[in-house]
């Protein structure tokens, strides 16, 4: 797996990682930043493992229609 596109929000505190799979195919997966002292690190935000794309763009759109924040955000989010 590789990450393809990393969108922040305007915080810098969630994330969503497009992905492309071992298989070819593309995702998406949505991370929250935890300030908790004893974590400080991502964690996952979400289950969107279902989402299979034949590309990028197709993965960004499903993320940017069934994450919340992303799609609160608006289509010129980078």
């Amino acid at each position: 797996m590789r990450i393809v596109k990393e969108i922040l929000d305007s915080t810098g505190k969630r994330k969503v990682e497009i992905i492309q799979r071992d298989d070819g195919s593309f995702g998406f997966t949505a991370w929250a930043f935890s300030d908790d002292p004893l974590e400080k690190c991502w964690i996952p935000s979400g289950r969107y493992s279902e989402c299979y794309a034949p590309d990028a763009d197709r993965a960004e759109s499903e993320a940017r229609g069934r994450v919340d924040w992303l799609a609160q955000a608006g289509p010129n989010t980078p």
